[in-house]
């Protein structure tokens, strides 16, 4: 499973990082980060947790292949 912080939600409440720290953590500016996007199904329950207690539910479950596993783009045609 995949995750995503919408950077323009995020209002900097920090409860992502105290549920589920081994995956988010706060920029310069106090805004939530996904540290991992990747989830291992071990970890969902507690990403699970942060994204339901996201008072702006600024987190949310992405689908789509894993990060390492993305089939690059093929080229452009050439001119």
């Amino acid at each position: 499973m995949r995750l995503r912080v919408d950077p323009a939600k995020c209002q900097g409440y920090a409860i992502c990082t105290e549920v589920a720290a081994r995956h988010f953590t706060l920029d310069d500016w106090g805004y939530a980060q996904a540290l991992v996007i990747d989830i291992d199904e071990a970890d969902v329950p507690a990403v699970t947790e942060a994204i339901d207690e996201c008072p702006v539910r600024a987190i949310r479950w992405i689908h789509g292949p894993p990060t390492g596993g993305a089939a690059p783009r093929p080229a452009p045609p050439a001119v």
